[in-house]
Protein backbone atom coordinates (compact mmCIF):
# COMPACT_ATOMS: atom_id res chain seq x y z
CA UNK A 1 0.00 0.00 0.00
CA UNK A 2 1.38 3.39 -1.01
CA UNK A 3 1.38 6.40 1.30
CA UNK A 4 -0.11 8.56 -1.47
CA UNK A 5 -3.09 6.20 -1.75
CA UNK A 6 -3.69 6.37 2.00
CA UNK A 7 -3.52 10.17 1.99
CA UNK A 8 -5.84 10.45 -1.01
CA UNK A 9 -8.48 8.41 0.84
CA UNK A 10 -8.85 11.29 3.28
CA UNK A 11 -9.78 13.82 0.61
CA UNK A 12 -13.58 13.26 0.87
CA UNK A 13 -13.37 13.78 4.63
CA UNK A 14 -11.22 16.89 4.30
CA UNK A 15 -13.34 18.34 1.50
CA UNK A 16 -16.58 17.98 3.47
CA UNK A 17 -14.93 19.35 6.61
CA UNK A 18 -13.62 22.44 4.79
CA UNK A 19 -16.92 23.08 3.02
CA UNK A 20 -18.86 22.71 6.26
CA UNK A 21 -16.52 24.44 8.70
CA UNK A 22 -14.93 27.16 6.57
CA UNK A 23 -17.62 27.87 3.97
CA UNK A 24 -20.65 26.79 6.08
CA UNK A 25 -22.40 25.15 3.15
CA UNK A 26 -25.85 23.56 3.73
CA UNK A 27 -26.35 19.79 3.82
CA UNK A 28 -27.71 19.42 0.29
CA UNK A 29 -24.65 21.13 -1.22
CA UNK A 30 -22.35 19.07 1.00
CA UNK A 31 -23.98 15.85 -0.18
CA UNK A 32 -23.65 16.79 -3.85
CA UNK A 33 -20.00 17.77 -3.51
CA UNK A 34 -19.31 14.70 -1.38
CA UNK A 35 -20.84 12.28 -3.88
CA UNK A 36 -19.23 14.00 -6.86
CA UNK A 37 -15.79 14.15 -5.27
CA UNK A 38 -15.90 10.55 -4.03
CA UNK A 39 -17.15 9.24 -7.38
CA UNK A 40 -14.42 11.13 -9.26
CA UNK A 41 -11.73 9.83 -6.90
CA UNK A 42 -12.73 6.16 -7.06
CA UNK A 43 -13.45 6.19 -10.81
CA UNK A 44 -10.23 7.91 -11.89
CA UNK A 45 -7.39 7.37 -9.44
CA UNK A 46 -8.59 4.02 -8.05
CA UNK A 47 -9.95 2.91 -11.45
CA UNK A 48 -13.29 1.58 -10.24
CA UNK A 49 -15.53 0.89 -13.28
CA UNK A 50 -18.19 3.54 -13.91
CA UNK A 51 -20.94 0.93 -13.81
CA UNK A 52 -19.87 0.03 -10.27
CA UNK A 53 -19.98 3.70 -9.25
CA UNK A 54 -23.44 4.10 -10.79
CA UNK A 55 -25.02 0.99 -9.27
CA UNK A 56 -23.35 1.54 -5.89
CA UNK A 57 -24.73 5.10 -5.77
CA UNK A 58 -28.22 3.92 -6.75
CA UNK A 59 -28.02 1.12 -4.18
CA UNK A 60 -27.06 3.65 -1.50
CA UNK A 61 -29.98 5.93 -2.34
CA UNK A 62 -32.50 3.06 -2.30
CA UNK A 63 -31.05 1.74 0.96
CA UNK A 64 -31.96 5.03 2.64
CA UNK A 65 -35.66 4.81 1.64
CA UNK A 66 -36.90 3.43 5.01
CA UNK A 67 -35.05 6.18 6.84
CA UNK A 68 -36.36 8.81 4.42
CA UNK A 69 -39.90 7.63 5.15
CA UNK A 70 -39.22 7.87 8.89
CA UNK A 71 -37.97 11.42 8.50
CA UNK A 72 -40.86 12.53 6.28
CA UNK A 73 -43.37 11.02 8.71
CA UNK A 74 -41.57 12.70 11.60
CA UNK A 75 -41.62 16.05 9.81
CA UNK A 76 -45.36 15.79 9.17
CA UNK A 77 -46.07 14.76 12.76
CA UNK A 78 -43.85 17.52 14.17
CA UNK A 79 -45.49 20.23 12.03
CA UNK A 80 -48.95 18.99 13.00
CA UNK A 81 -48.09 18.97 16.70
CA UNK A 82 -46.73 22.51 16.42
CA UNK A 83 -49.81 23.62 14.45
CA UNK A 84 -52.17 22.24 17.09
CA UNK A 85 -50.09 23.58 19.99
CA UNK A 86 -49.36 20.06 21.24
CA UNK A 87 -45.58 20.51 21.40
CA UNK A 88 -45.92 23.67 23.50
CA UNK A 89 -48.35 21.96 25.88
CA UNK A 90 -46.04 18.94 26.27
CA UNK A 91 -43.06 21.20 26.99
CA UNK A 92 -45.16 23.13 29.52
CA UNK A 93 -46.12 19.84 31.16
CA UNK A 94 -42.46 18.98 31.64
CA UNK A 95 -41.89 22.50 32.94
CA UNK A 96 -44.39 21.83 35.71
CA UNK A 97 -42.41 18.81 36.85
CA UNK A 98 -38.93 20.35 36.96
CA UNK A 99 -37.50 23.24 38.90
CA UNK A 100 -35.71 25.25 36.22
CA UNK A 101 -35.67 25.68 32.45
CA UNK A 102 -32.23 24.07 32.24
CA UNK A 103 -33.59 20.93 33.93
CA UNK A 104 -36.31 20.80 31.30
CA UNK A 105 -33.76 21.09 28.48
CA UNK A 106 -31.55 18.39 30.00
CA UNK A 107 -34.60 16.16 30.43
CA UNK A 108 -35.47 16.52 26.75
CA UNK A 109 -31.88 16.27 25.47
CA UNK A 110 -30.61 13.34 27.54
CA UNK A 111 -33.80 11.76 28.86
CA UNK A 112 -36.32 11.76 26.03
CA UNK A 113 -33.75 11.50 23.21
CA UNK A 114 -32.30 8.30 24.69
CA UNK A 115 -35.74 6.92 25.46
CA UNK A 116 -36.82 7.46 21.84
CA UNK A 117 -33.61 6.10 20.30
CA UNK A 118 -33.70 3.13 22.66
CA UNK A 119 -37.12 2.30 21.24
CA UNK A 120 -35.83 2.65 17.65
CA UNK A 121 -37.74 5.92 17.20
CA UNK A 122 -35.57 8.49 15.37
CA UNK A 123 -35.14 11.19 18.02
CA UNK A 124 -34.45 14.31 15.95
CA UNK A 125 -37.96 14.92 14.51
CA UNK A 126 -39.43 14.84 18.02
CA UNK A 127 -36.66 16.20 20.25
CA UNK A 128 -35.55 19.16 18.09
CA UNK A 129 -38.96 20.93 18.09
CA UNK A 130 -39.36 20.27 21.83
CA UNK A 131 -36.00 21.93 22.51
CA UNK A 132 -36.94 24.86 20.27
CA UNK A 133 -40.19 25.28 22.22
CA UNK A 134 -38.19 25.27 25.47
CA UNK A 135 -36.22 28.35 24.37
CA UNK A 136 -33.12 26.83 22.76
CA UNK A 137 -31.93 28.48 19.52
CA UNK A 138 -32.73 26.74 16.21
CA UNK A 139 -29.12 25.66 15.61
CA UNK A 140 -28.74 24.61 19.24
CA UNK A 141 -31.95 22.58 19.10
CA UNK A 142 -30.77 20.71 16.01
CA UNK A 143 -27.35 19.94 17.52
CA UNK A 144 -28.64 18.93 20.96
CA UNK A 145 -31.21 16.57 19.46
CA UNK A 146 -28.21 14.50 18.26
CA UNK A 147 -25.71 15.22 21.05
CA UNK A 148 -28.14 13.86 23.64
CA UNK A 149 -28.15 10.27 22.39
CA UNK A 150 -24.80 9.95 20.58
CA UNK A 151 -22.90 8.65 23.60
CA UNK A 152 -25.34 5.79 24.18
CA UNK A 153 -26.47 5.06 20.64
CA UNK A 154 -24.37 1.88 20.32
CA UNK A 155 -26.54 0.04 22.86
CA UNK A 156 -29.79 1.63 21.70
CA UNK A 157 -31.97 1.03 18.61
CA UNK A 158 -33.25 -2.08 20.46
CA UNK A 159 -29.77 -3.59 20.29
CA UNK A 160 -29.56 -3.86 16.50
CA UNK A 161 -26.16 -2.13 16.30
CA UNK A 162 -24.52 -4.73 18.55
CA UNK A 163 -26.27 -7.49 16.60
CA UNK A 164 -24.77 -6.18 13.36
CA UNK A 165 -21.35 -5.83 14.98
CA UNK A 166 -21.49 -9.44 16.17
CA UNK A 167 -22.44 -10.64 12.68
CA UNK A 168 -19.64 -8.66 11.05
CA UNK A 169 -16.89 -9.66 13.49
CA UNK A 170 -18.01 -13.14 14.53
CA UNK A 171 -17.59 -12.16 18.18
CA UNK A 172 -20.23 -13.11 20.81
CA UNK A 173 -23.03 -10.58 21.12
CA UNK A 174 -23.24 -10.58 24.94
CA UNK A 175 -19.64 -9.52 25.73
CA UNK A 176 -19.72 -7.01 22.86
CA UNK A 177 -22.82 -5.37 24.32
CA UNK A 178 -21.38 -5.15 27.81
CA UNK A 179 -18.06 -3.75 26.54
CA UNK A 180 -19.93 -1.16 24.46
CA UNK A 181 -22.06 -0.26 27.49
CA UNK A 182 -18.93 0.35 29.60
CA UNK A 183 -17.38 2.53 26.89
CA UNK A 184 -20.68 4.38 26.47
CA UNK A 185 -20.32 5.81 29.98
CA UNK A 186 -17.28 8.04 29.17
CA UNK A 187 -18.74 8.66 25.69
CA UNK A 188 -21.96 9.99 27.24
CA UNK A 189 -19.98 12.15 29.67
CA UNK A 190 -18.02 13.57 26.73
CA UNK A 191 -21.32 14.47 25.06
CA UNK A 192 -22.58 16.21 28.22
CA UNK A 193 -19.46 18.38 28.10
CA UNK A 194 -20.45 19.40 24.57
CA UNK A 195 -23.91 20.56 25.63
CA UNK A 196 -22.92 24.01 27.00
CA UNK A 197 -21.86 25.06 23.49
CA UNK A 198 -25.49 24.81 22.36
CA UNK A 199 -27.56 25.71 25.42
CA UNK A 200 -28.80 29.31 25.90
CA UNK A 201 -26.07 31.50 27.34
CA UNK A 202 -23.26 29.61 25.61
CA UNK A 203 -20.27 28.05 27.31
CA UNK A 204 -20.01 30.72 30.01
CA UNK A 205 -23.50 30.03 31.31
CA UNK A 206 -23.34 26.32 30.55
CA UNK A 207 -20.09 25.80 32.48
CA UNK A 208 -21.96 26.65 35.69
CA UNK A 209 -24.30 23.76 34.87
CA UNK A 210 -21.58 21.15 34.48
CA UNK A 211 -22.42 19.35 37.77
CA UNK A 212 -26.02 18.98 36.58
CA UNK A 213 -24.95 17.88 33.10
CA UNK A 214 -22.33 15.38 34.31
CA UNK A 215 -24.70 14.02 36.95
CA UNK A 216 -27.43 13.57 34.35
CA UNK A 217 -25.01 11.84 32.00
CA UNK A 218 -24.03 9.45 34.77
CA UNK A 219 -27.66 8.63 35.57
CA UNK A 220 -28.43 7.82 31.93
CA UNK A 221 -25.27 5.89 31.13
CA UNK A 222 -24.90 3.94 34.39
CA UNK A 223 -28.56 2.91 34.31
CA UNK A 224 -28.11 1.76 30.72
CA UNK A 225 -24.92 -0.11 31.69
CA UNK A 226 -26.69 -1.92 34.52
CA UNK A 227 -29.59 -2.78 32.22
CA UNK A 228 -27.25 -4.08 29.51
CA UNK A 229 -25.33 -6.23 31.99
CA UNK A 230 -28.16 -7.56 34.15
CA UNK A 231 -31.52 -7.03 32.40
CA UNK A 232 -31.62 -6.79 28.59
CA UNK A 233 -29.47 -4.93 26.08
CA UNK A 234 -32.39 -4.05 23.72
CA UNK A 235 -34.16 -1.98 26.41
CA UNK A 236 -31.07 -0.51 28.12
CA UNK A 237 -31.25 2.86 26.33
CA UNK A 238 -34.96 3.24 27.07
CA UNK A 239 -34.40 2.49 30.74
CA UNK A 240 -31.50 4.96 30.91
CA UNK A 241 -33.58 7.77 29.41
CA UNK A 242 -36.60 6.95 31.57
CA UNK A 243 -34.45 6.91 34.72
CA UNK A 244 -33.26 10.46 34.06
CA UNK A 245 -36.80 11.69 33.35
CA UNK A 246 -37.96 10.29 36.68
CA UNK A 247 -34.97 11.69 38.57
CA UNK A 248 -35.39 15.20 37.17
CA UNK A 249 -39.15 15.18 37.75
CA UNK A 250 -39.01 13.46 41.15
CA UNK A 251 -39.66 16.59 43.21
CA UNK A 252 -42.30 17.92 40.90
CA UNK A 253 -44.42 14.87 40.19
CA UNK A 254 -47.03 16.11 42.65
CA UNK A 255 -47.50 19.26 40.58
CA UNK A 256 -47.98 17.39 37.30
CA UNK A 257 -51.54 16.93 36.10
CA UNK A 258 -52.52 14.86 33.07
CA UNK A 259 -55.46 16.64 31.43
CA UNK A 260 -57.60 15.25 28.62
CA UNK A 261 -56.01 17.60 26.07
CA UNK A 262 -52.51 16.62 27.16
CA UNK A 263 -53.44 12.94 26.91
CA UNK A 264 -54.48 13.63 23.31
CA UNK A 265 -51.15 15.39 22.71
CA UNK A 266 -49.20 12.44 24.11
CA UNK A 267 -51.27 9.76 22.38
CA UNK A 268 -49.25 9.72 19.10
CA UNK A 269 -46.02 9.17 21.06
CA UNK A 270 -47.69 6.42 23.04
CA UNK A 271 -48.86 4.70 19.87
CA UNK A 272 -45.38 4.80 18.29
CA UNK A 273 -43.58 3.66 21.42
CA UNK A 274 -46.08 0.93 22.28
CA UNK A 275 -46.02 -0.46 18.73
CA UNK A 276 -42.24 -0.47 18.50
CA UNK A 277 -41.83 -1.91 21.98
CA UNK A 278 -44.17 -4.77 21.11
CA UNK A 279 -42.49 -5.36 17.76
CA UNK A 280 -38.92 -5.24 19.08
CA UNK A 281 -39.22 -6.83 22.53
CA UNK A 282 -41.61 -9.75 21.95
CA UNK A 283 -39.66 -12.38 19.95
CA UNK A 284 -42.71 -13.85 18.21
CA UNK A 285 -43.88 -10.42 17.03
CA UNK A 286 -40.38 -9.47 15.95
CA UNK A 287 -40.15 -12.60 13.83
CA UNK A 288 -43.65 -12.18 12.37
CA UNK A 289 -43.30 -8.49 11.48
CA UNK A 290 -39.90 -9.15 9.97
CA UNK A 291 -41.41 -11.80 7.71
CA UNK A 292 -44.94 -10.69 6.82
CA UNK A 293 -44.95 -8.13 4.02
CA UNK A 294 -41.16 -8.18 3.74
CA UNK A 295 -39.52 -7.96 0.32
CA UNK A 296 -36.06 -7.51 -1.14
CA UNK A 297 -34.54 -5.31 -3.81
CA UNK A 298 -31.16 -6.35 -5.24
CA UNK A 299 -29.53 -3.68 -7.38
CA UNK A 300 -26.04 -5.13 -7.05
CA UNK A 301 -25.35 -8.87 -6.78
CA UNK A 302 -23.69 -8.84 -3.35
CA UNK A 303 -26.15 -6.63 -1.47
CA UNK A 304 -29.84 -7.35 -0.91
CA UNK A 305 -31.89 -4.41 0.39
CA UNK A 306 -34.62 -5.79 2.64
CA UNK A 307 -37.77 -3.82 3.39
CA UNK A 308 -39.88 -4.84 6.40
CA UNK A 309 -42.79 -2.36 6.60
CA UNK A 310 -44.47 -3.92 9.64
CA UNK A 311 -41.23 -3.82 11.64
CA UNK A 312 -40.26 -0.29 10.63
CA UNK A 313 -40.84 2.94 12.52
CA UNK A 314 -42.21 4.84 9.51
CA UNK A 315 -45.43 2.80 9.40
CA UNK A 316 -46.25 3.67 13.01
CA UNK A 317 -45.19 7.30 12.61
CA UNK A 318 -47.56 7.71 9.68
CA UNK A 319 -50.25 5.98 11.75
CA UNK A 320 -49.56 8.41 14.61
CA UNK A 321 -49.86 11.33 12.18
CA UNK A 322 -53.25 10.07 10.99
CA UNK A 323 -54.39 9.48 14.57
CA UNK A 324 -53.35 13.02 15.53
CA UNK A 325 -55.45 14.43 12.70
CA UNK A 326 -58.46 12.60 14.12
CA UNK A 327 -57.80 13.26 17.82
CA UNK A 328 -57.21 16.99 17.31
CA UNK A 329 -60.12 17.23 14.85
CA UNK A 330 -57.95 18.94 12.27
CA UNK A 331 -59.90 20.55 9.43
CA UNK A 332 -59.20 19.17 5.91
CA UNK A 333 -57.72 22.48 4.73
CA UNK A 334 -55.39 22.58 7.73
CA UNK A 335 -54.35 18.97 7.07
CA UNK A 336 -53.56 19.80 3.44
CA UNK A 337 -51.52 22.83 4.56
CA UNK A 338 -49.56 20.67 7.01
CA UNK A 339 -48.79 18.15 4.26
CA UNK A 340 -47.72 20.89 1.82
CA UNK A 341 -45.52 22.50 4.46
CA UNK A 342 -44.02 19.15 5.41
CA UNK A 343 -43.13 18.31 1.83
CA UNK A 344 -41.69 21.78 1.25
CA UNK A 345 -39.58 21.64 4.40
CA UNK A 346 -38.48 18.07 3.95
CA UNK A 347 -37.39 17.67 0.35
CA UNK A 348 -33.93 19.24 0.77
CA UNK A 349 -33.16 17.16 3.84
CA UNK A 350 -34.46 13.99 2.19
CA UNK A 351 -32.47 14.66 -0.99
CA UNK A 352 -29.32 15.29 1.05
CA UNK A 353 -29.78 12.06 2.99
CA UNK A 354 -30.35 10.02 -0.17
CA UNK A 355 -27.23 11.51 -1.78
CA UNK A 356 -25.14 10.91 1.35
CA UNK A 357 -26.36 7.31 1.27
CA UNK A 358 -25.22 7.09 -2.34
CA UNK A 359 -21.83 8.52 -1.37
CA UNK A 360 -21.44 5.94 1.39
CA UNK A 361 -21.97 3.02 -0.99
CA UNK A 362 -19.65 4.51 -3.62
CA UNK A 363 -16.95 4.62 -0.94
CA UNK A 364 -17.79 1.13 0.33
CA UNK A 365 -17.76 -0.53 -3.12
CA UNK A 366 -14.71 1.22 -4.52
CA UNK A 367 -12.26 -1.26 -6.01
CA UNK A 368 -14.87 -3.83 -7.11
CA UNK A 369 -14.90 -5.32 -10.60
CA UNK A 370 -17.73 -4.49 -12.99
CA UNK A 371 -19.76 -7.56 -12.01
CA UNK A 372 -19.00 -7.12 -8.26
CA UNK A 373 -17.36 -10.55 -8.16
CA UNK A 374 -13.83 -9.40 -7.28
CA UNK A 375 -12.41 -6.79 -4.93
CA UNK A 376 -9.00 -5.18 -5.26
CA UNK A 377 -8.26 -4.23 -1.62
CA UNK A 378 -5.64 -1.65 -2.56
CA UNK A 379 -8.33 0.26 -4.49
CA UNK A 380 -10.96 0.07 -1.74
CA UNK A 381 -11.13 3.25 0.35
CA UNK A 382 -12.25 1.61 3.64
CA UNK A 383 -9.49 -1.01 3.36
CA UNK A 384 -6.87 1.64 2.65
CA UNK A 385 -8.05 3.88 5.50
CA UNK A 386 -8.09 1.13 8.07
CA UNK A 387 -4.87 -0.63 7.10
CA UNK A 388 -3.01 2.63 6.55
CA UNK A 389 -4.01 3.84 9.98
CA UNK A 390 -2.96 0.55 11.56
CA UNK A 391 0.41 0.61 9.81
CA UNK A 392 1.07 4.25 10.74
CA UNK A 393 -0.02 3.95 14.38
CA UNK A 394 1.53 0.61 15.34
CA UNK A 395 1.01 -0.11 19.05
CA UNK A 396 -0.92 3.14 19.33
CA UNK A 397 -3.57 1.84 16.96
CA UNK A 398 -6.24 1.47 19.73
CA UNK A 399 -6.07 5.23 20.25
CA UNK A 400 -7.46 5.75 16.75
CA UNK A 401 -10.08 2.98 16.59
CA UNK A 402 -12.97 5.18 17.86
CA UNK A 403 -11.81 7.90 15.44
CA UNK A 404 -12.01 5.34 12.62
CA UNK A 405 -15.63 4.76 13.65
CA UNK A 406 -16.17 8.53 13.59
CA UNK A 407 -14.76 8.70 10.05
CA UNK A 408 -17.12 5.99 8.84
CA UNK A 409 -20.18 7.80 10.19
CA UNK A 410 -18.96 11.17 8.91
CA UNK A 411 -18.51 9.73 5.41
CA UNK A 412 -21.70 7.69 5.18
CA UNK A 413 -24.12 9.09 7.77
CA UNK A 414 -24.64 5.65 9.28
CA UNK A 415 -23.01 4.32 12.44
CA UNK A 416 -23.78 0.81 11.18
CA UNK A 417 -21.86 1.58 7.97
CA UNK A 418 -18.70 2.06 10.05
CA UNK A 419 -19.13 -1.45 11.42
CA UNK A 420 -19.60 -2.87 7.94
CA UNK A 421 -16.56 -1.00 6.64
CA UNK A 422 -14.12 -1.50 9.53
CA UNK A 423 -15.52 -4.14 11.88
CA UNK A 424 -13.71 -7.23 10.65
CA UNK A 425 -10.39 -5.39 10.62
CA UNK A 426 -10.55 -4.99 14.41
CA UNK A 427 -10.42 -8.75 14.90
CA UNK A 428 -7.30 -9.03 12.72
CA UNK A 429 -5.71 -5.97 14.37
CA UNK A 430 -6.35 -7.45 17.82
CA UNK A 431 -4.52 -10.64 16.84
CA UNK A 432 -1.57 -8.61 15.57
CA UNK A 433 -1.46 -6.39 18.69
CA UNK A 434 -2.37 -9.25 21.08
CA UNK A 435 -5.22 -7.31 22.68
CA UNK A 436 -8.93 -8.04 23.16
CA UNK A 437 -10.86 -7.99 19.86
CA UNK A 438 -14.09 -7.45 21.82
CA UNK A 439 -12.89 -4.13 23.23
CA UNK A 440 -11.47 -2.97 19.89
CA UNK A 441 -14.72 -3.79 18.06
CA UNK A 442 -16.85 -2.20 20.80
CA UNK A 443 -14.77 0.97 20.72
CA UNK A 444 -15.19 1.18 16.94
CA UNK A 445 -18.97 1.03 17.42
CA UNK A 446 -19.02 3.66 20.17
CA UNK A 447 -16.78 5.92 18.08
CA UNK A 448 -19.19 5.49 15.18
CA UNK A 449 -22.03 6.58 17.47
CA UNK A 450 -20.07 9.67 18.52
CA UNK A 451 -19.71 10.43 14.81
CA UNK A 452 -23.44 11.15 14.70
CA UNK A 453 -22.89 14.67 16.07
CA UNK A 454 -20.53 15.46 13.17
CA UNK A 455 -22.56 13.81 10.42
CA UNK A 456 -24.05 16.17 7.80
CA UNK A 457 -26.55 13.37 7.16
CA UNK A 458 -27.82 13.40 10.77
CA UNK A 459 -27.86 17.17 10.99
CA UNK A 460 -29.93 17.29 7.81
CA UNK A 461 -32.56 15.27 9.70
CA UNK A 462 -32.73 17.73 12.59
CA UNK A 463 -32.56 21.16 10.99
CA UNK A 464 -35.98 21.14 9.25
CA UNK A 465 -37.60 20.27 12.58
CA UNK A 466 -36.65 23.45 14.42
CA UNK A 467 -36.22 26.22 11.85
CA UNK A 468 -32.48 25.71 11.37
CA UNK A 469 -32.39 24.80 7.67
CA UNK A 470 -29.43 26.46 5.98
CA UNK A 471 -27.46 26.54 9.25
CA UNK A 472 -25.93 23.08 8.82
CA UNK A 473 -22.47 24.52 8.15
CA UNK A 474 -22.64 26.64 11.29
CA UNK A 475 -23.53 23.56 13.35
CA UNK A 476 -20.85 21.37 11.77
CA UNK A 477 -18.24 24.03 12.46
CA UNK A 478 -18.63 23.13 16.15
CA UNK A 479 -19.64 19.49 16.02
CA UNK A 480 -16.82 18.26 13.77
CA UNK A 481 -13.99 19.24 16.16
CA UNK A 482 -16.08 18.20 19.18
CA UNK A 483 -16.72 14.79 17.60
CA UNK A 484 -13.05 14.27 16.75
CA UNK A 485 -12.01 15.29 20.27
CA UNK A 486 -14.55 12.97 21.88
CA UNK A 487 -13.46 10.00 19.74
CA UNK A 488 -9.78 10.56 20.54
CA UNK A 489 -10.63 10.95 24.24
CA UNK A 490 -12.36 7.58 24.12
CA UNK A 491 -9.39 6.11 22.24
CA UNK A 492 -7.05 7.34 24.95
CA UNK A 493 -9.14 5.59 27.61
CA UNK A 494 -9.16 2.42 25.52
CA UNK A 495 -5.37 2.53 25.15
CA UNK A 496 -5.00 2.82 28.94
CA UNK A 497 -7.49 0.02 29.48
CA UNK A 498 -5.75 -2.38 27.13
CA UNK A 499 -2.35 -1.51 28.58
CA UNK A 500 -3.48 -2.20 32.15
Amino acid sequence: MQTADFLLCWTPVLMLAVLAVVFKRPALELSIYGLGGSALLVATYFQTPLEVVFWAALDGAVTTVPLLLVIQAGILLSILLVETGAISRIVEWFRQGVRQAVHQRVLITLGLANFFEGASVIAEPLVAPMLRASGVSPAGSAALSIVGYSGLMTIEMTGIIITVLALVTGLPEGPLGVAAAWLSVPATLAMTLCMPWFLPGGWGEGARRLPLLVGSGLVVSLTALAAAAYVSLPISGMLGGLALVLVLMARGLGRVRLSRSLAADLLPFGVVLAALLLVNVIPALREATGRVGAFQVRLIPIHAITFTPLASAYLYLFAAFGLSLVVHRVAPETARRVVRTGLAQGWRALAAMAIFGAMGQVVAYSGYSGDFSRLTPTANLPWLLAHGLKAAAGDWYPLFVPFLGWVGTFLTGYGVASLMLFGELQVRAAEFLQVSPTWLAASLAVGASLGSISSPFKIAIATPMCGAMGQEGKILRLTIPLGVAASLFLGGLLKLLLAA
